[in-house]
């Protein structure tokens, strides 16, 4: 029974109290702390924090599985350039729009990287493809890419309020997805860590045995 509440109960709950986090990081930032989720508001650094914890996750990947390390490095340089994206605010404090070019000098680096490196890309992408790290990801991005811009419209609010709306239901309907959006990448990379540890852990068992 242990087992099974692991395996089917425990994601649940935890899943549950993470959405739970998002609801409460949105409501301490509108009525705490008043910043109208502004650029300096906690749902901007949480989504920033999530995002570098990942960057970190698939960097130390590349670094252990030798045979997946140009998908690793493809993933960690993809979610470097969302993250250098999240600091925008940051990066227009030197010229507006100065966060475009760290993000193309790092995408155009791990490109070059993966064509010079690419023996075992696909099998790679194959095999990760199938992976629970994967799955996560790949809703999280949903969420952020595409359910949050279209859920989050202005266009769509402004027509279900009329004289009701005001610009800040549409921040915190768009900031709000995309915070849960990264909870789902969070939780993709820490499956990924999971995984590389237990191969990591697996391929030194083997050694000791072998000796």
């Amino acid at each position: 029974m242990l087992q099974i509440f692991k395996m089917l109960v425990l994601p649940f709950i935890i899943i549950s109290l993470l959405s739970a986090g998002v609801i409460t990081t949105i409501n301490i930032d509108y009525f705490v702390l008043e910043n109208n989720l502004s650029e300096r508001s906690l749902t901007e650094l949480f989504q920033q924090l999530l995002l570098l914890a990942s960057v970190g996750i698939f960097i130390w990947s590349a670094t252990k599985v030798a045979e997946s390390r140009t998908l690793f490095i493809l993933v960690a340089g993809f979610f470097g350039c969302m993250f250098l994206r999240e600091l925008d605010f940051y990066f227009d404090m030197i010229v507006h729009g100065f966060w475009l070019y760290p993000t193309l000098l790092l995408a155009s680096s791990v490109i070059i990287y993966s064509v010079r490196h690419s023996d075992y890309l696909v099998s790679s992408v194959r095999s990760f493809s199938q992976t629970n790290a994967y799955f996560n990801i790949l809703v999280g991005l949903v969420i952020i890419m595409i359910f949050s811009r279209l859920f989050g419209s202005g266009t769509l609010w402004k027509e279900v309020m009329n004289e009701d709306y005001h610009h800040i239901y549409k921040t915190i309907i768009q900031e709000g997805l995309e915070l849960f959006g990264y909870v789902f990448v969070f939780i993709g990379s820490f499956h990924q860590l999971r995984a590389v540890k237990s191969q990591v852990g697996g391929k030194a068992q083997m050694k000791l045995s072998a000796v």
